[in-house]
Formats: structure tokens, sequence, C-alpha cells
């Protein structure tokens, strides 16, 4: 910074001077630090706005899978309960399952849905440091969103909600295609196919309930 020294011939005219100069370097640095924080806010209030977009997105994810895995719940309960019936009623094996797959709408198969949870808006603003300009209590309602979300693929990855036998789910459809049809061994099949999607819409209701409390806790927070 360049500084022009005062010309004054007295020391009235000295002090006067020397104050502007003093008050001019003061001004200058109070500018320097409103711009500074201007920056900081304004890349805080981006982070937030994108954080809350990115979390509600994940929510209607959640509650899309867990629709679409209620409505396979349904079906198999529909078939298993005519499939049951048809072996109390001694039907042959093929003419059950042919029943029971007719009842849950013509297709013996098996969808598994999972949410596809996108984390990046979080990403960037911990890589451009924006969360270090937003709140503290904001940040732990976050934290606590992205954190469930992710404990939560992790388990769904590694099927620690999964009944199921993949082995004996892959013959029974092997035999299931090549006409082989064993009645009991398809209904056994269809129970743990239920009982998964059950667990898994359960850990799913779980995750939505945190994400709906937390985001109405930040909604109520001011920028």
């Amino acid at each position: 910074m360049h500084v022009e020294v005062p010309k004054s011939h007295s020391f009235k005219e000295f002090a006067g001077e020397y104050i502007m100069i003093v008050v001019s370097i003061i001004t200058a640095l109070a500018l320097e630090n409103g711009v500074h924080r201007y920056h900081q806010n304004h890349r805080a209030h981006e982070a937030i706005r994108n954080i809350d977009a990115e979390l509600a997105a994940n929510l209607a994810e959640v509650r899309s899978v867990i629709k679409q895995n209620q409505q396979q719940i349904d079906k198999t309960a529909k078939m298993k309960e005519i499939l049951l019936a048809n072996i109390k009623a001694g039907k042959a094996d093929k003419e059950a399952v042919q029943l029971a797959v007719e009842g849950g709408g013509g297709r013996f198969g098996v969808n598994m849905f999972s949410p596809s949870i996108q984390r990046e808006a979080w990403d960037v603003a911990v890589a451009n440091q924006a969360l270090t300009y937003v709140e503290t209590e904001r940040l732990k309602h976050y934290a606590m969103q992205y954190a469930n979300m992710r404990d939560t693929q992790q388990v769904l990855a590694n099927r620690g909600t999964s009944f199921m036998d993949y082995t004996q789910v892959a013959n029974t459809f092997s035999s299931f295609e090549l006409g082989e049809i064993d009645a009991r061994s398809v209904y056994r099949v269809l129970t743990q196919v239920n009982s998964t999607h059950e667990a898994t819409n359960s850990m799913l209701k779980g995750l939505e309930k945190l994400l709906v409390e937390e985001q109405e806790k930040t909604a109520k927070l001011t920028h």
C-alpha cells in the first residue's frame, strides 16, 4: 500500500492529514473484509440451497422405492395365498403354480428395488469448504441425514436385509423355466422374497422418517 507523506507545515495540519490517512486505511480494510464476508455468505447460501434440494430429492427417491417394494409385497403375498390354497386342495404342481402366477399378474419373477442416493451437493460443499460458513446446528442435521443414507445403502448393498437363499431361488427359477415345477419349492421362494421386501421396506421407512424429521428441523432454521 502506498502512503503519501504529509507535507503539512503545522502540527494541526499534519494531525489532520494523518487522521485522514488512518481513516482511509481502516475504510479500505473494512471494505475488503465486507467483500470477503459477502463471498462467504454467498457460498454458504448456495451450498444450503443445493444440499436442501438434494436431500429432498433423496427423500422422494426413498418414498418411490418403498412404493415399488410394497407393490412387490402385495403381488407375492397374493401368489402365496393362491398357491397355498391350491397345494392344500391337492392340485398338481404345475397347475397350482400356474394359477398362482396368473393371480399375481401373470409373471413369476423377483424384482428387488433399492434407492439411488445422491450426495454430490454435499461432496462439493465439503470440497470447496462452503460448509465452513454454515451454522453448526444446520450441519448436524445434514450430517445425520447423509450418514443414515450411507449406512442404509451399505446394508442393502451387502444384502443385510435379505432372507433369501440365492442358490435355492436360482435353482427354483431354472426348474420353472425347464417345466420342472415343484409347488412347495416355489412357495418357499415366495416366502423368502416377501420377507426380504418387508425387511427392506422396514429399513427404508425408518430412513424416510428420519429424513422427514431432520428436514423439518432445518426448514425452521434461518439462513
